[in-house]
C-alpha cells in the first residue's frame, strides 16, 4: 500500500501530558469527549480545534480496542492527524480499577458535603468526572 493511501485510510493519533508522550499511534478511527458529547474523527476530517472534557478516548490500536481516560484537554484535528493535549491520560491497562473507584467514591463523598456553588464542590466535581473517565476505562473493556 503507498504511502498516501495510508494517510487517507488512517490518522496520526497523538496524546500529551505536560509530562509525556502517552501515545502515537495510525488509528482508523478516533472518538473523543467533546464538550457537547462524544464526537469521532475520521481520516479527512475537517480542521477543528476545541475543548475536551474529561472522559475517555477511544481508538483502535493494531486492531485491538483501545480505550485512554482524560482529564480536561484541548484537541487539534487535521485531515491526516489529531493531537490531544490532557493534563492528565492514562491508558485502560495501566489504571489501578480498585484506587480509581476509591477516588471517585471520595470525590462523591466531598460533592455531598460542600453547598452547590462553592469552589471546592467544583473542584471535587471535577475530580469526579476524571475518577469515573478511569474506572470506566478499565471496566467497559474488561481490564
Amino acid at each position: 500500500m503507498s504511502e498516501s493511501n495510508d494517510s487517507q485510510e488512517s490518522l496520526q493519533l497523538e496524546v500529551l501530558t505536560p509530562g509525556k508522550m502517552v501515545a502515537r499511534v495510525s488509528v482508523p478511527m478516533v472518538t473523543l469527549p467533546g464538550a457537547e458529547g462524544y464526537f469521532g474523527v475520521l481520516p479527512g476530517h475537517m480542521h477543528l480545534i476545541t475543548r475536551l472534557k474529561p472522559g475517555i478516548v477511544t481508538y483502535e490500536d493494531g486492531g485491538m480496542p483501545r480505550r485512554m481516560a482524560i482529564s480536561t484537554a484541548l484537541v487539534e484535528v487535521a485531515p491526516e492527524k489529531v493531537i490531544v493535549l490532557a493534563r492528565s491520560a492514562e491508558l485502560g491497562g495501566d489504571i489501578d480499577l480498585d484506587r480509581a473507584r476509591a477516588s471517585l467514591e471520595e470525590a462523591k463523598a466531598r460533592i455531598a458535603s460542600l453547598p452547590e456553588g462553592d469552589e471546592g464542590h467544583k473542584e471535587a466535581e471535577a475530580e469526579s468526572q476524571r475518577a469515573l473517565a478511569r474506572v470506566q476505562a478499565v471496566e467497559e473493556l474488561g481490564e
